[in-house]
């Protein structure tokens, strides 16, 4: 499993996202992009930083974690992949599980946000171990 990237967020979000018209992008969790934004709503509510991570599952660095999916009957594409982690976080993590929003998830793109930092830490490490150790 290649290492995980440290984790380095900016030290002021909201300088970032004011520098970056509302979002800021981090490229060194490739495959996975993480990406904050302002300016979200979620039911209503004003989210001040949504944290999420987005990847297209087809490159070949999924090949191993596919198979898996496709041995538990899953689509290896974004749905599918957005449905194994978030049942993974279920077992894991209920309480992250429960503030785990995964309504933008598409055949191409997995993509899953939450509000916090820490919630956004955990989906991502968590993420990357599923991908790699496959």
């Amino acid at each position: 499993m290649p290492k995980m990237p440290s984790w380095k967020p900016p030290k002021n979000i909201v300088k970032a996202l004011d520098d970056g018209d509302g979002f800021w992008e981090d490229e060194r969790w490739s495959p996975i992009m993480l990406t904050l934004m302002s300016g979200t709503e979620y039911e209503g509510r004003e989210i001040a930083v949504a944290w999420q991570i987005e990847f297209d599952p087809s490159g070949d660095e999924f090949e191993k974690a596919n198979a898996k999916l496709e041995e538990m009957d899953l689509e290896p594409d974004g749905y599918g992949w957005g449905e194994y982690i978030q049942k993974v976080i279920r077992k894991m993590n209920p309480a992250l599980a429960k503030r785990l929003h995964a309504t933008d998830c598409e055949t191409d793109t997995c993509v899953l946000w939450v509000e916090s930092e820490g919630d956004c830490r955990a989906l991502l490490e968590a993420t990357w171990k599923l991908i790699f150790e496959g």
